[in-house]
């Protein structure tokens, strides 16, 4: 299968359309024309991940953040964006990213990070164009459950060495969520009457605006709450070859949060511990 037949099944799932105007979405490196027997899913165009695609064989890198997120006047092999270029292109790597339209789809980033969390969706934070389309998710635990103990399983099921705490409330039931920096929806948390929030990263104005209102707020980490939509890409794609007979094989790669955390006892962590 070519490249531009991949492109034009994520079109009818993940519409270019649905990317904010500040973003760059779709084929970042790559030839339309050629042809694809094995594919890397990955959070990020990274060096590691470029490695693993080489490693596998793969002909294309399907990302959630985009390779060049600015336009630039050279590309220098000394820097770290450089090198990564030269390596794609010595490869023949194809790129392709799905950025802030797989935020808004329904089956996108902060669904995946709310069926982690095992809430029942309810609906988006922020529509969008059309039904269940926007960013972030709302959604209701299946009872009304003590503040320490959705903290601590929240941290459980996405697996987080530590948390960051803003407010607070008794009892949570409703709580919403949003991959990645999501500082913009709090006002819409509060006007849905939820309990917690949990999203990727939190500027500090806003955690120092709405620390005394009736919000538990959680901050998760950036890459921490998205990278639960991989494998929903994955999901995807595999149905979409078995449907048209393709033997086009799909790797996940995961790697570690660039940010560590230094706990008790000197010990640097990535992962609960």
């Amino acid at each position: 299968m070519k490249i531009k037949e991949i492109m034009d099944y994520l079109e009818e799932w993940v519409p270019t359309n649905l990317a904010e105007s500040w973003d760059n979405v779709g084929i970042q490196c790559g030839d339309k024309e050629a042809t694809v027997k094995k594919i890397i899913i990955a959070l990020d165009p990274s060096e590691d991940a470029i490695d693993y695609a080489i490693k596998n064989n793969a002909q294309l890198i399907i990302t959630h953040h985009p390779l060049f997120f600015s336009s630039f006047k050279n590309i220098l092999y000394s820097e770290p964006l450089g090198k990564l270029i030269l390596k794609i292109i010595d490869h023949r790597l194809n790129i392709i990213a799905l950025h802030t339209n797989l935020d808004s789809v329904t089956d996108g980033v902060s669904r995946a990070l709310l069926e982690q969390l095992d809430i029942l969706p309810k609906g988006v934070i922020q529509p969008k164009q059309m039904p269940n389309v926007g960013f972030g998710w709302w959604g209701e635990l299946k009872e009304n459950i003590e503040m320490e103990v959705f903290i601590n399983q929240v941290k459980e099921r996405l697996k987080l060495p530590i948390i960051k705490v803003v407010g607070g409330k008794e009892k949570i039931k409703k709580v919403g969520v949003c991959g990645g920096s999501a500082s913009e929806l709090l006002p819409l948390a509060i006007k849905l009457g939820l309990d917690a929030f949990v999203l990727g990263e939190i500027k500090y104005h806003p955690a120092r605006l709405f620390e005394k209102m009736p919000l538990l707020i959680l901050e998760v980490g950036h890459y921490e709450s998205e990278k639960w939509v991989l494998l929903k890409i994955k999901e995807k794609l595999d149905a979409f070859f078995k449907k048209y007979n393709q033997n086009i094989e799909v790797l996940l790669f995961y790697e570690e949060s660039p940010f560590k955390y230094y706990v008790e006892g000197g010990k640097l962590c990535v992962k609960y511990c």
